[in-house]
């Protein structure tokens, strides 16, 4: 299986200078990352038990007086509620402190590098290939020399295949941490092919400080309101990866043939980088679709020297029929 990691072209540099980023959850362009809720399990069991339903039942009459109000509930018989068959309450799902926490320790616990299992769809290479600018990387993850990590955390790491539901997963409240939580996406995502490596940020080689917040306004959530509040900014985490781990680099339909020459003569000629190969994304001519093709310094070379002489060369133009 081949793994691709998609970027703009200007970040192959830090690739080739053996750095790689990992991504906190809460950093990901996704708000549904990792912020999912469960209410306290013991009022959920409570609520569950045979008289709970008319504990319910009172609580609800007491909150709706004290509001100046009669509420539904003083309208149904209590053996309803006994017996389970009391309507529904629409709920609003209420996160506890306990879980709050957590989420915040696992943005700065964890980081996530995200790859792709694919290295033709035009979403991706839309969306974070610089609009197909840029270049899809396909890196090998299972090398001993990737993961080879530092620290008291060496023998950690998560990884696999992103699964896709509708249904979002639910934080336990304790401080045991599931890990296929990082594994969950909505259906949406479904056409990135996800894989996922999951490491410990305090495994990093280098950590840089937090990019400085841009100063449009952001709307403010209400108290108690959706999940809207703007994402804490992260510092960056880097992890070592080594050139063994780059297989292939393949070049967005967009690159022009001189960012193109320049990339493979500039990576070529390190030692480090001489089992690296390269390929060119080209657009289907009749359908909506790239083609994945192997490409060399001596086709881009020829290609090069083909477009300086057509353009060296003057239009002919036939002389007009004489009247």
């Amino acid at each position: 299986m081949a793994y691709f990691k998609y970027i703009p072209f200007d970040r192959f540099a830090s690739l080739r200078s053996g750095r790689i980023r990992f991504t906190q959850p809460g950093a990901f362009n996704d708000p549904f990352e990792m912020p999912a809720f469960k209410a306290k399990e013991a009022e959920d069991m409570r609520r569950a038990a045979g008289l709970s339903g008319l504990t319910m039942q009172t609580a609800d009459i007491q909150q709706g007086l004290t509001q100046g109000r009669i509420p539904e509930a003083a309208y149904i018989p209590p053996i309803y509620y006994f017996m389970g068959l009391a309507p529904p309450r629409q709920e609003k799902v209420v996160p506890s402190v306990q879980a709050i926490d957590k989420l915040k320790a696992i943005d700065h616990e964890f980081g996530i590098l995200s790859l792709s299992m694919t290295a033709d769809n035009l979403l991706l290479w839309a969306h974070y290939a610089a609009e197909h600018r840029g270049l899809a990387v396909e890196i090998d993850p299972t090398g001993a020399e990737f993961n080879r990590h530092t620290l008291r955390d060496q023998d950690f790491e998560s990884a696999g295949p992103v699964k896709y539901s509708s249904v979002r997963p639910k934080i336990p409240e304790t401080d045991e941490i599931l890990f296929q939580h990082f594994f969950v996406k909505s259906p949406e995502w479904a056409y990135e092919r996800e894989y996922r490596i999951v490491r410990k940020l305090e495994s990093a080689l280098e950590r840089k400080p937090a990019r400085p917040e841009t100063k449009a306004a952001e709307p403010k959530a209400e108290a108690g309101g959706p999940e809207t509040n703007a994402p804490e900014r992260l510092p960056v985490y880097l992890y070592d990866l080594p050139a063994t781990a780059i297989r292939k680099v393949i070049f967005g339909a967009r690159v022009v043939t001189e960012q193109r020459i320049a990339l493979i003569r500039e990576t070529s000629a390190d030692p480090a980088f001489g089992h690296v190969k390269f390929g060119e994304a080209v657009l289907d001519p009749g359908r909506f679709k790239v083609a994945l093709r192997d490409v060399t310094l001596d086709d881009l070379e020829r290609s090069a020297k083909s477009e300086l002489f057509q353009q060296a060369v003057p239009v002919m133009q036939l002389p007009r029929e004489q009247a």
